[in-house]
């Protein structure tokens, strides 16, 4: 330690009387610095070298911090203003830098003409005549260090620098400290989020043909009761589950900003009957009597149809859970009178009342937050995850509305209020609907692909019982040879397949023009709108989750020649 000593003249620093402090131009620069640590890592390293290069009148300015590598420690120029701003990104040995020495000696130190003991810094065309350096403390220990060269002879640093220094150096280690914090805490919010992502299409793998099993084993049943009656509740604990896993996907996706909506020109009649149909079993099962007022005529609407449905369902299951066997639920739609309309007052008001256990009023003002369990008196054995009316307030806000819930307390029933500036005008070519069209669905030439031989077995079989026409195969590249073999009306294709995935299936095929007339589904884990956004770019004409519903395949069978849903379910 004493040799190096020898290479540093701090003493001199001594000898020299100091500038006056300039405290007006350090706090303007400190508060610039405060500003920065809102914006990434790589600005505020460039505010605390621009700094230090300013408050110093130095000629090169620069922060290096500490880097663990095979070769041992090194500094990284992570940020450089000055003459040498040329040299950012350069890395030096440990031993080989003026850093090095000055966390060992563990404070501020001088280096006259440095260049004749450190051969790393001999750079062309660059001559320096000192060097100041000085440690960034952390609650760990030194981060690296902020140094300022000077490249003239006239221009020699004093204590005043070494405080300038010091006080930057103290700020910019809490600055870096909070900063990786924040970054680190974001790092794992990505990774929970791609952990999240991963864990649905994992659990919809299985949960499809399990799904598919149930729905033909019924079938093949019919005539054994008891059997039936084990199905079908295995079926409605599969529904459970896949509401779960949409649930856990869709928080994820409120949480991370990423929850997006696809506006378009529909019915709010559709909209309700998708919603009621989604959670008939569920009311059917607690023998609840369920009205809907207000949509006996047809209510034209600008709304994400799926996502909508999805909040109105989400709040009838709700209702369904927490209204006692045999009670009443009843979903309003109010509408704008003509002259309402006419003066651009176009907001839809939906209720959803209840009879039921109500909510306790300590628990209403948290109600609309993410994982709120037990909303509802001691109705934890229901189950859920505490996450629907969460995501269902952010649609609606997407939506440009509002969402309230009331209740008078226990055993009261509930009252969820929903307010929507939808509304279209009526126009003459508006037509509801007629949902008779989808009944007495004639066979249809399938053709599934999907390298999951469970999954394709079971979807297969249930189909064939449908009176479908079935081909099945396990890979793309047979898919594009059966598709132009067979020609199918429908083609169902897993996207995930090894080798030839579903999206080159789906851009080989639209290349064809003999073949434009297929209809193709993508079938897929993921239900992201990037995910259906992909599907629909490869050629695809709709997208589809595991596991896979029924009922929207019916829709897609029963509108194949139109395409009256495009890619909406």
């Amino acid at each position: 330690m004493e040799s190096n000593r020898g290479r540093t003249q701090t003493e001199v620093l001594g000898t020299r009387p100091p500038r006056a402090a300039d405290l007006v131009a350090e706090n303007a620069v400190l508060l610039r610095l405060a500003r920065a640590q809102t914006g990434s890592r790589a600005r505020l390293l460039q505010e605390i070298a621009d700094a230090a290069l300013l408050l110093c009148n130095a000629g090169s300015s620069g922060i290096s911090l500490i880097e663990e590598t095979d070769l041992g420690r090194e500094f990284r120029w992570l940020a450089v203003a000055g003459l040498c701003v040329g040299l950012q990104g350069k890395a030096t040995a440990w031993r080989e830098c003026p850093c090095g020495l000055t966390l060992d000696l563990g404070g501020p130190q001088l280096f006259v003409r440095p260049q004749a003991n450190f051969p790393s810094l001999h750079f062309p065309g660059v001559e320096i005549t000192e060097g100041l350096v000085v440690p960034i403390p952390t609650e760990s220990g030194f981060a690296g260090a902020i140094w300022v060269m000077s490249h003239i002879p006239e221009r020699q640093f004093d204590f005043e620098d070494v405080r300038l220094l010091s006080n930057l150096s103290v700020s910019a280690g809490a600055a870096l400290t909070v900063m990786d914090a924040r970054d680190t805490g974001a790092d794992n919010d990505r990774r929970h989020g791609e952990f999240i992502a991963m864990l649905g299409h994992e659990l919809r793998n299985p949960m499809a043909p399990i799904d598919s099993a149930i729905v033909a084993a019924k079938t093949l049943c019919a005539d054994n009761e008891r059997a039936v009656e084990v199905l079908t509740i295995a079926q409605r604990q599969m529904r459970h589950l896949r509401t779960l896993v949409d649930d856990l996907l869709d928080a994820a996706r409120v949480k991370h900003g990423k929850l997006a909506m696809k506006h378009s020109d529909t019915s709010l009649n559709e909209i309700a009957f998708d919603a009621v149909t989604a959670v008939k079993h569920h009311i059917e099962s607690r023998r609840h009597s369920l009205k809907v007022i207000g949509l006996e005529v047809p209510v034209p609407v600008r709304a994400d149809h799926v996502r909508l449905s999805q909040v109105l369902g989400n709040l009838l299951s709700n209702a369904a859970k927490y209204t006692p066997v045999g009670g009443t639920i009843e979903l309003t739609i109010t509408v704008p009178s003509d002259i309402e309309t006419s003066l651009g007052r176009n907001v839809v008001v939906i209720e959803i009342v209840d009879n039921g256990i109500g909510i306790d009023t300590s628990v209403q003002p948290h109600v609309f937050e993410l994982f709120a369990q037990s909303a509802r008196a001691n109705a934890r054995a229901e189950g859920g995850l505490g996450i629907g009316l969460a995501v269902a307030k952010r649609m609606v806000e997407l939506h440009e509305g509002t969402i309230s819930i009331r209740s008078e307390g226990a055993n009261r029933g509930t009252v969820v209020t929903l307010r929507l500036p939808i509304l279209r005008p009526q126009t003459d070519s508006f037509a509801s609907t007629d949902l008779t069209e989808f009944s007495g669905l004639g066979p249809v030439r399938l053709l599934l692909v999907d390298d999951n031989p469970d999954a394709l077995q079971t979807l297969g079989i249930l189909l064939e019982l449908e009176g479908h026409q079935i081909t099945t195969c396990d890979n793309g590249r047979d898919a594009v040879r059966l598709v132009e073999e067979t020609h199918p009306e429908v083609a169902i294709i897993d996207v995930g397949m090894p080798e030839m995935d579903g999206f080159e299936v789906a851009r080989t095929i639209r290349a064809d023009e003999r073949l434009a007339d297929v209809v193709m589904v993508a079938l897929t884990g993921y239900a992201a709108e990037s995910d259906k956004s992909r599907a629909l770019a490869a050629g695809f004409d709709y997208h589809l989750t595991k596991p896979l519903s029924l009922e929207k395949l019916h829709l897609i069978l029963a509108n194949r020649a139109g395409g009256k849903l495009g890619g909406m379910v």
